[in-house]
């Protein structure tokens, strides 16, 4: 089947532009399957890469901003509490 046979006209508009009539047509195409398919994944594996690139970028300024400050005795001292706050009500049971 040829492209030209699987072309459906969806719409027609007629617009004036400087005193000429301009007229559009919409043409929708249905591409085949095989070609639905690699499309399909071809945008997968770009969304994924995508995703992933982003995330880690998104985690190395993050990484880096918190390196700069100075968080970490702040962060080390809340989680020495949490840790012997369950050792000790293991111990109590």
């Amino acid at each position: 089947m040829k492209l030209v046979d699987q072309q459906k006209e969806i719409g027609t508009t007629t617009q004036q532009q400087d005193g000429k009539t301009v007229e559009k047509h919409y043409i929708e195409v249905n591409p085949s399957k095989w070609s639905k398919f690699v499309t399909g994944l071809l945008s997968g594996f770009g969304y994924g890469i995508g995703l992933t690139l982003g995330t880690a970028v998104f985690l190395l300024i993050i990484g880096v901003i918190i390196s700069k400050v100075n968080f970490v005795p702040i962060f080390g001292n809340f989680l020495s509490d949490v840790i012997k706050s369950a050792q000790g009500s293991l111990l109590s049971k």
